[in-house]
Protein backbone atom coordinates (compact mmCIF):
# COMPACT_ATOMS: atom_id res chain seq x y z
CA UNK A 1 0.00 0.00 0.00
CA UNK A 2 1.62 3.37 -1.29
CA UNK A 3 0.14 6.45 1.36
CA UNK A 4 -0.70 9.20 -0.78
CA UNK A 5 -2.64 12.51 -0.41
CA UNK A 6 -3.44 13.64 -3.80
CA UNK A 7 -6.43 15.79 -5.44
CA UNK A 8 -7.75 14.48 -8.44
CA UNK A 9 -10.27 16.28 -10.74
CA UNK A 10 -12.48 12.77 -11.54
CA UNK A 11 -11.87 9.74 -10.25
CA UNK A 12 -9.61 7.32 -12.29
CA UNK A 13 -10.59 3.85 -14.26
CA UNK A 14 -10.79 0.76 -11.83
CA UNK A 15 -10.46 2.51 -8.77
CA UNK A 16 -12.17 2.08 -5.20
CA UNK A 17 -14.28 4.31 -3.02
CA UNK A 18 -14.77 5.13 0.63
CA UNK A 19 -17.93 6.54 1.53
CA UNK A 20 -18.76 8.62 4.99
CA UNK A 21 -22.37 10.40 5.85
CA UNK A 22 -22.94 12.29 9.05
CA UNK A 23 -18.89 10.50 10.08
CA UNK A 24 -20.58 6.54 9.09
CA UNK A 25 -18.83 4.61 6.90
CA UNK A 26 -20.86 2.67 4.32
CA UNK A 27 -20.67 -1.11 4.64
CA UNK A 28 -21.70 -3.82 2.90
CA UNK A 29 -22.74 -6.65 5.02
CA UNK A 30 -22.95 -9.30 2.22
CA UNK A 31 -19.69 -9.25 1.10
CA UNK A 32 -17.96 -7.89 4.34
CA UNK A 33 -16.56 -5.09 2.75
CA UNK A 34 -16.54 -0.93 3.23
CA UNK A 35 -14.93 -0.91 -0.16
CA UNK A 36 -17.24 -0.35 -3.68
CA UNK A 37 -16.77 0.60 -7.21
CA UNK A 38 -17.54 3.88 -8.66
CA UNK A 39 -19.92 2.25 -11.46
CA UNK A 40 -21.72 0.27 -8.91
CA UNK A 41 -23.17 3.88 -7.05
CA UNK A 42 -25.28 7.02 -7.63
CA UNK A 43 -22.41 9.66 -6.99
CA UNK A 44 -24.52 12.49 -9.59
CA UNK A 45 -24.83 14.48 -6.63
CA UNK A 46 -20.87 14.74 -5.84
CA UNK A 47 -18.23 17.51 -7.42
CA UNK A 48 -14.90 17.48 -7.78
CA UNK A 49 -11.71 17.46 -7.00
CA UNK A 50 -12.08 13.98 -5.30
CA UNK A 51 -9.38 13.30 -2.77
CA UNK A 52 -7.09 10.08 -3.47
CA UNK A 53 -5.76 8.47 -0.05
CA UNK A 54 -4.33 5.34 -1.02
CA UNK A 55 -2.77 3.31 -4.21
CA UNK A 56 -2.74 -0.48 -3.84
CA UNK A 57 -1.54 -2.84 -7.52
CA UNK A 58 -2.26 0.52 -9.09
CA UNK A 59 -5.47 0.99 -7.80
CA UNK A 60 -6.47 4.23 -6.58
CA UNK A 61 -8.51 4.58 -3.34
CA UNK A 62 -10.72 7.59 -2.64
CA UNK A 63 -12.75 8.81 0.08
CA UNK A 64 -16.22 10.50 -0.66
CA UNK A 65 -18.43 12.30 2.02
CA UNK A 66 -22.19 11.67 0.98
CA UNK A 67 -24.94 14.37 1.72
CA UNK A 68 -27.20 12.79 4.47
CA UNK A 69 -30.41 13.47 2.25
CA UNK A 70 -28.15 12.05 -1.31
CA UNK A 71 -29.32 8.06 -1.73
CA UNK A 72 -25.92 6.75 -3.23
CA UNK A 73 -26.74 3.34 -4.00
CA UNK A 74 -27.11 1.81 -7.37
CA UNK A 75 -29.88 0.51 -9.37
CA UNK A 76 -28.34 -2.85 -8.13
CA UNK A 77 -27.06 -2.51 -5.04
CA UNK A 78 -29.11 -3.88 -1.82
CA UNK A 79 -30.45 -1.43 0.49
CA UNK A 80 -31.13 -4.40 2.99
CA UNK A 81 -27.20 -5.65 3.28
CA UNK A 82 -25.76 -2.64 2.60
CA UNK A 83 -26.05 0.97 4.82
CA UNK A 84 -24.14 3.60 6.50
CA UNK A 85 -22.81 2.48 9.87
CA UNK A 86 -20.89 3.77 13.06
CA UNK A 87 -17.14 2.78 11.98
CA UNK A 88 -16.80 1.09 15.29
CA UNK A 89 -19.40 -1.63 14.93
CA UNK A 90 -16.74 -2.83 11.88
CA UNK A 91 -13.59 -2.53 13.95
CA UNK A 92 -13.98 -6.69 15.09
CA UNK A 93 -14.00 -7.81 11.13
CA UNK A 94 -10.64 -5.79 9.87
CA UNK A 95 -7.30 -7.13 9.52
CA UNK A 96 -4.54 -4.70 10.10
CA UNK A 97 -4.19 -3.11 6.68
CA UNK A 98 -7.50 -2.57 5.98
CA UNK A 99 -7.66 -1.03 9.74
CA UNK A 100 -5.20 1.25 8.55
CA UNK A 101 -6.60 2.56 5.35
CA UNK A 102 -10.31 2.68 7.05
CA UNK A 103 -8.88 5.10 9.70
CA UNK A 104 -6.11 7.01 7.03
CA UNK A 105 -9.82 7.32 5.26
CA UNK A 106 -11.75 8.63 8.30
CA UNK A 107 -9.49 11.14 9.54
CA UNK A 108 -8.44 12.91 6.00
CA UNK A 109 -12.50 13.01 5.38
CA UNK A 110 -12.43 14.68 8.76
CA UNK A 111 -8.86 17.49 7.61
CA UNK A 112 -11.15 18.20 4.53
CA UNK A 113 -14.46 19.12 5.85
CA UNK A 114 -12.45 21.14 8.28
CA UNK A 115 -10.40 23.00 6.11
CA UNK A 116 -12.77 24.09 3.43
CA UNK A 117 -12.07 28.07 4.65
CA UNK A 118 -8.94 29.61 6.44
CA UNK A 119 -9.53 30.36 10.03
CA UNK A 120 -8.06 33.68 9.74
CA UNK A 121 -9.19 35.74 6.79
CA UNK A 122 -12.22 33.59 5.97
CA UNK A 123 -11.67 32.91 2.63
CA UNK A 124 -11.64 29.82 0.54
CA UNK A 125 -8.33 27.99 1.10
CA UNK A 126 -6.12 26.46 -1.92
CA UNK A 127 -5.05 22.81 -2.00
CA UNK A 128 -0.69 22.66 -2.61
CA UNK A 129 -0.25 20.09 -4.34
CA UNK A 130 3.35 19.97 -3.85
CA UNK A 131 2.79 19.89 -0.32
CA UNK A 132 -0.17 18.02 0.10
CA UNK A 133 -2.10 20.75 2.37
CA UNK A 134 -4.45 23.59 1.99
CA UNK A 135 -2.81 26.91 2.36
CA UNK A 136 -4.07 30.05 2.03
CA UNK A 137 -2.60 33.66 0.86
CA UNK A 138 -2.94 35.43 4.08
CA UNK A 139 -0.83 32.60 5.91
CA UNK A 140 2.30 31.06 4.82
CA UNK A 141 1.58 27.91 7.48
CA UNK A 142 0.00 24.77 5.32
CA UNK A 143 -2.44 23.09 6.98
CA UNK A 144 -1.62 19.71 6.77
CA UNK A 145 -3.68 16.86 8.88
CA UNK A 146 -4.04 17.46 12.49
CA UNK A 147 -2.66 14.35 14.47
CA UNK A 148 -3.48 14.53 18.36
CA UNK A 149 -0.89 11.73 20.22
CA UNK A 150 -2.04 9.89 23.12
CA UNK A 151 -0.92 7.81 25.10
CA UNK A 152 -3.21 4.19 26.17
CA UNK A 153 -1.68 1.78 28.84
CA UNK A 154 -2.26 -1.43 30.49
CA UNK A 155 -1.91 -1.36 33.95
CA UNK A 156 0.07 -4.63 35.68
CA UNK A 157 0.46 -6.11 38.92
CA UNK A 158 1.21 -9.86 37.98
CA UNK A 159 -1.62 -11.59 37.16
CA UNK A 160 -4.10 -8.63 37.69
CA UNK A 161 -4.44 -6.11 35.28
CA UNK A 162 -6.97 -3.06 35.75
CA UNK A 163 -9.19 -1.92 33.28
CA UNK A 164 -11.82 1.14 32.88
CA UNK A 165 -15.13 1.12 31.37
CA UNK A 166 -16.93 4.02 29.90
CA UNK A 167 -20.50 4.78 29.84
CA UNK A 168 -20.49 4.27 25.98
CA UNK A 169 -19.26 0.82 26.25
CA UNK A 170 -21.21 -2.21 25.13
CA UNK A 171 -22.59 -4.20 28.41
CA UNK A 172 -19.88 -5.48 30.68
CA UNK A 173 -16.97 -4.10 28.10
CA UNK A 174 -13.87 -2.59 29.94
CA UNK A 175 -10.51 -1.56 28.49
CA UNK A 176 -7.21 0.01 28.97
CA UNK A 177 -6.62 3.91 30.12
CA UNK A 178 -5.92 6.61 27.74
CA UNK A 179 -5.77 10.01 27.42
CA UNK A 180 -4.39 12.99 25.68
CA UNK A 181 -0.24 14.41 25.78
CA UNK A 182 -0.87 18.31 27.03
CA UNK A 183 1.50 20.47 25.50
CA UNK A 184 5.15 20.78 26.95
CA UNK A 185 4.50 16.63 27.97
CA UNK A 186 6.53 14.34 26.85
CA UNK A 187 4.48 10.69 26.26
CA UNK A 188 5.64 9.01 30.05
CA UNK A 189 4.73 12.02 31.86
CA UNK A 190 1.19 12.37 29.97
CA UNK A 191 1.16 8.45 30.61
CA UNK A 192 1.68 8.88 34.54
CA UNK A 193 -0.62 12.03 35.00
CA UNK A 194 -3.63 10.51 33.07
CA UNK A 195 -4.20 6.92 35.25
CA UNK A 196 -3.18 9.39 38.22
CA UNK A 197 -6.38 11.85 37.23
CA UNK A 198 -8.70 9.08 36.02
CA UNK A 199 -7.74 6.02 38.34
CA UNK A 200 -5.78 7.73 41.72
CA UNK A 201 -3.35 5.02 40.87
CA UNK A 202 0.76 5.17 40.72
CA UNK A 203 2.70 3.39 38.33
CA UNK A 204 6.65 2.78 37.32
CA UNK A 205 8.41 0.30 34.67
CA UNK A 206 7.06 1.91 32.15
CA UNK A 207 7.30 0.29 28.76
CA UNK A 208 6.71 0.75 25.08
CA UNK A 209 4.78 -1.53 23.17
CA UNK A 210 3.60 -0.61 20.13
CA UNK A 211 1.49 2.43 18.46
CA UNK A 212 -1.77 2.66 16.00
CA UNK A 213 -3.85 5.38 14.43
CA UNK A 214 -7.08 5.82 15.86
CA UNK A 215 -9.68 7.65 13.31
CA UNK A 216 -12.00 9.15 17.02
CA UNK A 217 -11.32 11.44 15.27
CA UNK A 218 -7.75 11.82 14.51
CA UNK A 219 -5.41 10.49 17.12
CA UNK A 220 -1.95 8.32 17.38
CA UNK A 221 -2.28 6.41 20.06
CA UNK A 222 1.11 5.09 21.69
CA UNK A 223 0.76 2.16 23.63
CA UNK A 224 2.66 1.02 27.20
CA UNK A 225 2.80 -1.35 29.38
CA UNK A 226 3.22 0.15 33.21
CA UNK A 227 3.76 -1.42 36.55
CA UNK A 228 1.48 -0.93 39.45
CA UNK A 229 3.47 0.98 42.45
CA UNK A 230 1.03 2.22 44.62
CA UNK A 231 -2.79 4.11 45.47
CA UNK A 232 -6.06 2.48 45.57
CA UNK A 233 -8.76 3.11 42.56
CA UNK A 234 -10.66 6.34 43.09
CA UNK A 235 -12.78 7.94 40.21
CA UNK A 236 -11.68 11.55 39.99
CA UNK A 237 -13.24 12.44 36.98
CA UNK A 238 -16.23 11.50 35.09
CA UNK A 239 -14.27 10.13 32.18
CA UNK A 240 -15.24 6.21 33.19
CA UNK A 241 -18.14 5.03 35.02
CA UNK A 242 -16.23 2.12 36.36
CA UNK A 243 -12.32 0.83 37.10
CA UNK A 244 -11.92 -2.63 38.88
CA UNK A 245 -8.79 -5.34 38.68
CA UNK A 246 -9.50 -8.06 36.76
CA UNK A 247 -7.33 -11.75 36.97
CA UNK A 248 -6.15 -12.51 33.95
CA UNK A 249 -8.15 -15.82 33.94
CA UNK A 250 -11.44 -13.98 34.62
CA UNK A 251 -11.42 -11.49 31.77
CA UNK A 252 -14.46 -9.21 31.04
CA UNK A 253 -15.70 -8.37 27.52
CA UNK A 254 -12.62 -6.61 25.77
CA UNK A 255 -12.01 -4.46 22.68
CA UNK A 256 -11.19 -6.24 19.52
CA UNK A 257 -7.70 -7.66 18.18
CA UNK A 258 -8.12 -4.62 16.05
CA UNK A 259 -7.61 -2.22 18.20
CA UNK A 260 -4.71 -1.36 20.27
CA UNK A 261 -6.01 -1.57 23.98
CA UNK A 262 -7.37 -5.17 22.63
CA UNK A 263 -3.56 -5.93 21.55
CA UNK A 264 -2.43 -5.05 24.69
CA UNK A 265 -4.53 -6.71 26.87
CA UNK A 266 -4.18 -9.95 25.06
CA UNK A 267 -0.15 -9.20 24.65
CA UNK A 268 0.16 -9.41 28.46
CA UNK A 269 -2.24 -11.91 29.50
CA UNK A 270 -0.76 -14.38 26.46
CA UNK A 271 2.65 -13.31 28.35
CA UNK A 272 1.74 -14.36 32.17
CA UNK A 273 -0.13 -17.09 30.96
CA UNK A 274 3.01 -18.70 29.47
CA UNK A 275 5.18 -18.27 32.56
Amino acid sequence: MKLIRELHESIKEDSKLIIFCDNKILYDQGENTYTFAPKDLNLKNQTEPFLSIALIDNCYFYVVNANKDEDVLGLFMDPESINFVDLRQILGFLDQSSFLLVSRASILQTWIDSNGFCSICGNSNLYNDKEGAFECMCNSIPKYPTISPCIITLIHDEDQILLGRSKFFPPNMYSTLAGFIEAGENAEEALIREVKEEVNVNVSGIEYQSSQSWPFPAQLMLGYFCKYKSGKIVLNDNELEDARWFNIHELPIIPPDASISGQLIRSYTEGRLKL
